[in-house]
């Protein structure tokens, strides 16, 4: 077990130190889908939608919040989303494609940038209540066949 959590802490160590390297190349071009050209850098569809997931803090657990727990971002076609993660406040925001990156710009003013590849969404970003870097995992989930409820962003 302790073998196990120490591979995992590598691992997370590891890859938080390349998303958080990619995240500071980001340039300061308006969040957003089209670019100055008013093209797209890549199609919306493919992130709209229900992603679900976990979170777990990288440096270890904090009396304040859990170590790993539920996670679900909501998509919608308009490019707003919506972040549920634990017994928090939802945070919602814009989202914008750029390449393999996809940028998160809460109301609040922050910016959190995820990896994607296929049907998953992963990063690191700062717990807003505790400070801690936390590693967000998210998987798309298929949509329900007639299912038409608000609860399905539209897209």
């Amino acid at each position: 077990m302790s073998h196990h959590r120490i591979l995992i802490g590598i691992s997370t160590v590891l890859l938080s130190t390349i998303v958080v390297g990619c995240a500071a190349r980001t340039t300061s071009a308006p969040v957003g889908l089209a670019d100055a050209g008013g093209t797209s850098s890549s199609p919306s569809s493919a992130l709209c939608g229900t992603w679900q997931g976990s979170f777990w803090h990288v440096t270890g657990a904090h009396a304040s919040s859990p170590g790993t727990s539920d996670l679900t971002l909501q998509v919608s076609g308009d490019s707003t989303y919506t972040l549920t993660w634990a017994d928090r406040p939802p945070s919602t925001g814009t989202i914008a494609a750029r390449g393999t990156r996809v940028i998160l710009a809460d109301e609040s003013g922050a910016r959190t940038t995820l990896v994607h590849s296929g049907d998953a969404l992963y990063g690191v970003m700062q717990d807003s209540v505790n400070g801690s870097p936390t590693m967000l995992n998210l998987e798309k989930r298929a949509p329900m066949p007639g299912r038409s409820s608000g609860i399905t962003p539209r897209c």
